[in-house]
């Protein structure tokens, strides 16, 4: 089982940069709000459906993913890197990414702001391998 390691992400993860980064569960097909809403249920996150369908989960306190429930093939969300500095912080991303990757079966990407994290990901959980992949050097 690998793991993320904040001295990997550190650079990626500056707040003064772009914060918020886009995350995407790769082919998890139609029905990705009803899949979500199993997980978050299955795992006891709190959640919140905002303004315009987005759906907030916080896996963890001070920790907000932003899911963007629109149906079609990939399942998109947001995430803030602020909320993410220090190993303890990058950990229950690890968590987050694992857990929805193992609950899809399907990799998860991230790729900063505006980037499309299915063709330009810097990191991404790879579900079969129980392994996190350094996709850009930076």
């Amino acid at each position: 089982m690998g793991e993320l390691w904040w001295s990997d992400v550190r650079e990626w993860f500056d707040p003064s940069d772009a914060y918020l980064h886009d995350g995407c569960v790769v082919g998890a097909g139609r029905g990705g709000r009803a899949a979500v809403d199993g997980l978050v249920q299955a795992r006891g996150w709190r959640s919140e459906v905002l303004m315009g369908g987005t759906l907030a989960v916080w896996p963890a306190e001070g920790f907000q993913v932003n899911f963007l429930l629109v149906e079609g093939e990939d399942l998109d969300f947001d995430i803030d890197v602020r909320e993410l500095q220090g190993q303890d912080r990058v950990d229950l991303l690890g968590a987050f990414l694992r857990a929805v990757g193992q609950a899809f079966g399907r990799p998860v990407a991230l790729a900063f702001e505006g980037l499309d994290p299915r063709n330009v990901p810097y990191l991404h959980y790879d579900s079969k391998a129980d392994d996190f992949v350094l996709d850009r050097e930076s």
